[in-house]
């Protein structure tokens, strides 16, 4: 079943003191007192205890010593703002939480399942961790519980792999991607009065779709760090989704068609979803300029999710190894380059 839109996300206070006693009560009632993402509500059973604990969980400054920040959950259905189920988002990984928990754990009351309410509570969930700045979100289940696994892969889950716990239970451990960038972005967010086009190409040196935006009327300029605009009324893009590369290239063009700078993004995958190409971003970014100038951009935060366990050692390693093959293979072609995405510029303006 779909309940997208149905719910709400809020954080516990007195006012749903009396439903979350309730909420325990039927899973204790149902012969559930292990309960997923509830903070600690089934061990500590004092609501108001668990409603100062759960304050504290959220902050560095205090949360118990040795645990990791999280932020709790209702989820109530909008209609009788009734609470349906609970989830944790926990702010960053530690070994633990990257082996056995990840950053979401979510339940949901036993007579309210099997309505889709975990998948919308998972989709809701996943808009406050782009908020935390979490882009890749780990969760797992137990591989017999079917209902949470489908909940998981309805909002883009790619299974990791599988782990024997203590030789009696396999978990599953699932990877969503909130780095993911559709080719149909600016359509689809109705941020910009875009005119797209598409191609699909074979050639020696590029295979896949290469997706034209004419930017018609643009409500924010765009403008880098370095100072330059790539985004104003009449600007032109190019994106180069080649699904034989772990690269993706932009061509930004001005309002006069002049070449602003090639970005090329270090790509984890590119592929398509429901038809729609899209590159999922591994943080590295190559940049060339017409004067043939060549930056790497953006270090810090493949460091940084490094280090909250978001990527791996070897990932972290392949993002710098595809960076520099491509700044090799950069250097002294900037005319080959200019003269390449020159050609399927003039084939979409006619």
């Amino acid at each position: 079943m779909n309940a997208k839109g149905e719910l709400k996300l809020v954080f516990p206070t007195e006012e749903y003191k009396n439903q979350i006693e309730e909420y325990l009560e039927e899973h204790f009632k149902n012969g559930e007192f292990d309960l997923a993402g509830d903070g600690g509500l089934d061990r500590i059973k004092n609501v108001d205890k668990w409603l100062d604990k759960i304050k504290k969980d959220v902050s560095e400054e205090t949360i118990e010593e040795g645990k990791t920040p999280s932020t709790l959950f209702l989820g109530v259905r909008k209609s009788d703002n009734k609470v349906i189920g609970m989830l944790q988002i926990r702010h960053k990984l530690n070994q633990k939480l990257l082996e056995r928990y990840g950053h979401i754990g979510d339940g949901v009351r036993p007579t309210e399942r099997k309505k889709g309410y975990a998948t919308e509570m998972i989709r809701l969930a996943l808009e406050e961790c782009k908020k935390l700045k979490i882009d890749r979100v780990l969760m797992t289940c137990d591989k017999e519980n079917i209902g949470s696994r489908k909940s998981i892969i309805a909002n883009g889950g790619v299974l990791e792999n599988e782990i024997e716990i203590e030789n009696v239970e396999i978990t599953q451990r699932y990877w969503i991607s909130l780095k993911k960038r559709y080719a149909d972005k600016f359509v689809r967010n109705k941020v910009e009065k875009v005119n797209q086009k598409v191609m699909s190409i074979e050639e020696k040196n590029f295979s896949g779709d290469i997706y034209f935006y004419n930017f018609i009327d643009v409500k924010n300029k765009m403008i880098i760090p370095r100072g330059k605009c790539i985004l104003d009324n009449n600007y032109k893009w190019l994106e180069f989704y080649d699904y034989n590369a772990k690269v993706k290239l932009t061509a930004i063009y001005d309002e006069n068609c002049k070449i602003i700078e090639w970005y090329f993004d270090i790509a984890r995958e590119i592929n398509k979803e429901n038809g729609i190409p899209y590159e999922d971003d591994l943080y590295l970014d190559v940049v060339v300029t017409p004067i043939g100038e060549i930056f790497l951009l953006d270090e810090n935060e493949l460091k940084d999710a490094l280090d909250r366990l978001e990527i791996t050692e070897a990932e972290y390693k392949n993002a710098y190894e595809e960076a520099n093959k491509l700044i090799d293979r950069l250097k002294g072609k900037t005319k080959e380059l200019q003269e390449f995405t020159d050609k399927y510029l003039k084939l979409n303006l006619n």
